[in-house]
């Protein structure tokens, strides 16, 4: 599998249970026994695919963070308010069950919980995530695509220019997404794509450049060279929208595999 995940929990019988449950999955799991270590790795790191916290964290010492407060924390960071949460309570009326439709709680289990269920919910809070992070890609290259588009519809020449220097850093911004996911999901074709990356935005950069700093006519034929040069890469983002593809039916089989349909009485 190529997913990590954080998980807060004390030390003890349901620390070792989950981390024998995830071993066989092949997750790459961080821990944290409280929530002072938690805040520490939140403040160092980027966030993982999925964060497990228990609702039973220790309040001791100088510096006391319980899950809730951990919640708060981390919707403070841009990074990671959008993380996925998976929280573990032996308390049946937490508020933490009246958090579960906040967007960054994906689901709460009461404790003692059944393996299978836990495991379940590790893969569809994973797949949700999964599923927005490959909506967002194809969101931001439509979004591009129209704005280059709307230029060549534009006449003020000042506008034209400015929004010329506006796309060029969503296109940076855009493939700094893409390649920190990459990165993080050990995608095999990373260095190809990266150097696709920088060839596009170099030439993308170079053709703004040449018409931001003159002083003739922006025309028509310039915009579409503009056009031509940024999506001279599309065939590397095809091939890292079928590895999106790929890793969300894998998790999907998982979770269809682990729930076979059975027939009543049986």
């Amino acid at each position: 599998m190529h997913f990590t995940t954080l998980l807060i929990e004390p030390p003890g019988t349901d620390s070792q249970l989950i981390n024998l449950m995830l071993a066989p999955e092949k997750f790459h799991v961080k821990t944290a026994e409280c929530g002072p270590v938690a805040w520490n790795q939140i403040l160092e790191n980027d966030p993982p695919d999925l964060v497990i916290v228990d609702t039973d964290l220790p309040l001791t010492g100088n510096v006391r963070i319980g899950a809730a407060q951990l919640l708060d924390l981390m919707s403070e960071r841009p990074r990671w308010r959008n993380a996925p949460n998976l929280m573990l309570t032996s308390d049946s009326s937490s508020a933490i069950f009246q958090q579960s439709n906040k967007k960054s709680v994906c689901a709460a289990i009461l404790k003692p919980y059944d393996p299978r269920r836990f495991i379940q919910e590790v893969y569809n809070c994973i797949r949700k995530q999964l599923d927005a992070h490959i909506k967002e890609v194809n969101r931001q290259h439509i979004e591009l695509g129209t704005e280059i588009k709307n230029v060549a519809k534009m006449y003020n020449q000042n506008a034209i220019k400015g929004r010329l220097k506006g796309i060029l850093n969503s296109l940076e911004r855009h493939f700094k997404f893409e390649e920190e996911f990459m990165l993080q999901h050990y995608y095999p074709d990373l260095d190809v794509h990266q150097k696709g990356h920088r060839q596009i935005f170099a030439k993308a950069k170079e053709l703004i450049d040449e018409i931001c700093h003159r002083d003739q006519v922006i025309t028509g034929d310039k915009i579409d060279l503009i056009i031509e040069n940024v999506f001279d890469g599309v065939e590397d983002d095809k091939k890292y929208i079928a590895f999106l593809y790929d890793l969300l039916e894998s998790l999907t089989n998982h979770i269809t595999t682990a729930n076979p349909i059975s027939c009543a009485g049986n």
